[in-house]
C-alpha cells in the first residue's frame, strides 16, 4: 500500500494544490488500497464454498444475481465479512502512522491525527505524550469494539445457526436497542414490504424475463476497457522511467526480494504452527471466545508501529539481531489474520456435524481434528492468504525502523521501497513495487490458486 502514496499524493495534490484535501485524499485512498483487499479475498472465498444445493434452491425460486447476492452471498459470507471486517480496520490502523507523517525527497509532509502525534512525541522523546496516545488508542478501540464489533457479531451469527437461545437473544445490549425501536423496526419492514420483490426476484415462473432497459454488461465492458487502457497508459509510463536504472541496481533490488520472500516464508510457517491451534481451539469453544473477543480484538487491532520503536529498543538492549527483530515485528501485523479466519471459520461449522461427531464417541481433540479442521480448511487457507499480504505490506515498516532520529535497517524489499519512497526515487520505488507484484502473482498462482481449487472440490460443504 504503501508504493502508492507517492503516485496517489503527486495526484490529489496537482487536483488541489492550494490546500491540504489533496494529502487528505492520498492519506485515505492509501488506507482504502490496504483494507479493502482482505474483505473481497474473504467475500470470493466463502462464495467459492456455498454448498450447490443451496444455488440451486434458490435460483430454482427465480432469483437473480442481486437477489442471489442479498438472500444466499452475503448471508453465508457474513461471518467471515464481519471478522475480516475488523482485520482491515486494524490494517488501517497499522498504516496510520505512515500515511499521516510521511517523506517526498526532500520536504515531509504531517497531517493532523493520531499517528503523526505519535510520531511526534517519538522525536521528542516525550513519554507522556507517548503514553497519553497510547490510552487513547485504547480507548477508540475499546468503544468501537463494544458499540460495533461485538453487536456485529453477535448478529453475524444469526446466519451461522440453526436456533437462538433466548439468552443469546438477550445478551447484546446494542442490537436489543435496536430490535426494541418500534419506529426503526417499521421501517424496515416498510422498505422490506414495497422493494423486497424488485431487489430480488427479477423473474416468476411462468412469465417472460423482461430484457432491462440499460445494456448494463455494455457498461462493465466500456469501464472495463478504460481501465485497462489507463493500466497500459501507466505501465508505458513506468517503463520509460525503470529503463534508466542499472544493472547493479537491479541485482541488489532482487536479493532485498530474495531477503523479503524469506521472512515472508518464515512468518506463515511461524504463525501457522501457533495461531492455526491455537485458532481451532478457541473455535472449539463459543463462549470462552465472546469472553476473549474484545481482549483479542485490541491487542490485534493496535496498531504496532505505534510501539515500534519500543519494541526495537528492547530487542536491541537484548542484543537480539536485527533480521530476527523484523520476522517479529511482522509476525505483530501478519498473524491476526490467521487467528481471526480460523476462529470464524470453525465458528461458520454446522452445529449437526459437531453432534453426530459427539454421539459416536469422539472427544474435544478428536472433533477439532476430524470436523473442525477440515470444515474450516477455506477459511484457514484464507487466513494464510490474508496473512501473507499482510506479511508483504508489513515488510515496508518491519525493516526500517527510526528509534531516537537512528534509523535501523535491514535489507529487504521492504526497506528498499520505505527507502526509495523518503528519498523519492521514483523509477526505483516503481520497479520494488512491480518485482513485488510480480512475486504476489506467481505465489498466488503457483501455490494459492492450486490449494483454493482443492478447498472448493474437496472441502465444500455439500449435503
Amino acid at each position: 500500500a504503501l508504493g502508492y502514496l507517492p503516485a496517489l499524493t503527486l495526484f490529489f495534490v496537482s487536483l488541489f494544490p492550494d490546500s491540504r484535501v489533496g494529502f487528505e485524499l492520498a492519506a485515505v485512498c492509501t488506507l482504502y488500497t490496504s483494507m479493502a483487499w482482505n474483505l473481497m479475498l474473504s467475500f470470493y472465498s466463502s462464495i467459492k464454498t456455498i454448498p450447490r444445493e443451496y444455488v440451486d434452491i434458490i435460483r430454482a425460486y427465480g432469483y437473480g444475481r442481486l437477489g442471489i447476492l442479498l438472500r444466499l452471498e452475503l448471508p453465508y459470507a457474513m461471518n467471515g465479512i464481519v471478522w475480516n471486517s475488523m482485520l482491515s480496520v486494524a490494517g488501517g490502523w497499522f498504516f496510520l502512522t505512515i500515511c499521516e507523517n510521511f517523506r517526498l525527497g526532500d520536504e515531509s509532509f504531517s497531517l493532523v491525527g493520531l499517528g503523526s502525534f505519535m510520531n511526534a512525541a517519538f522525536d521528542r522523546n516525550d513519554h507522556i505524550a507517548q503514553l497519553a496516545g497510547v490510552a487513547v488508542m485504547v480507548l477508540i478501540l475499546v468503544a468501537t469494539d463494544f458499540f460495533v464489533w461485538k453487536p456485529l457479531l453477535r448478529w453475524a451469527e444469526r446466519f451461522q445457526r440453526m436456533h437462538m437461545t433466548e439468552e443469546e437473544e438477550e445478551d447484546e445490549p446494542v442490537l436489543n436497542f435496536f430490535a426494541k425501536s418500534r419506529r426503526l423496526t417499521n421501517l424496515f419492514r416498510k422498505i422490506r414490504r414495497r422493494y423486497a420483490a424488485r431487489l430480488y426476484v427479477t423473474h416468476k415462473r411462468g412469465r417472460k424475463k423482461r430484457e432491462p432497459a440499460t445494456s448494463w454488461p455494455t457498461i462493465g465492458y466500456s469501464l472495463l476497457v478504460a481501465m485497462i487502457a489507463f493500466a497500459l497508459w501507466g505501465v508505458a509510463i513506468g517503463y520509460q522511467m525503470i529503463a534508466s536504472i542499472p544493472l547493479s541496481d537491479w541485482l541488489e533490488l532482487l536479493r532485498n526480494a530474495a531477503w523479503t520472500f524469506f521472512r515472508v516464508t518464515v512468518v506463515l510457517l511461524l504463525s501457522g504452527f501457533i495461531m492455526v491451534p491455537l485458532g481451532l481451539w478457541l473455535g472449539a469453544q463459543p463462549k470462552l471466545v465472546k469472553r476473549l473477543q474484545p481482549v483479542i480484538q485490541v491487542i490485534a487491532a493496535f496498531p504496532a508501529p505505534m510501539v515500534f520503536p519500543w519494541i526495537i529498543g528492547i530487542l536491541l538492549a537484548l542484543h537480539v539481531p536485527l533480521h530476527l527483530s523484523s520476522i517479529f515485528l511482522m509476525m505483530a501485523g501478519a498473524q491476526w489474520y490467521l487467528l481471526f479466519n480460523v476462529i470464524s471459520g470453525v465458528a461458520s461449522v454446522p452445529e449437526n456435524l459437531v453432534e453426530v461427531a459427539r454421539t459416536v464417541g469422539m472427544g474435544t481433540l478428536g472433533i477439532i481434528r476430524r470436523v473442525y479442521l477440515p470444515a474450516a480448511f477455506p477459511h484457514i487457507l484464507t487466513g494464510f492468504m490474508t496473512a501473507a499480504g499482510g506479511a508483504w505490506n508489513t515488510s515496508i515498516v518491519a525493516e526500517i525502523v527510526v528509534v531516537h532520529q537512528e534509523t535501523h535497517v535491514v535489507p529487504g524489499l521492504g526497506s528498499y521501497i520505505a527507502l526509495s519512497f523518503n528519498q523519492g526515487l521514483h523509477a526505483q520505488l516503481i520497479a520494488a513495487v512491480g518485482i513485488m507484484v510480480i512475486l504476489i502473482v506467481l505465489v498466488n498462482r503457483l501455490f494459492w490458486a492450486r490449494l483454493l481449487e482443492l478447498a472448493e472440490s474437496k472441502y465444500r460443504l455439500d449435503g
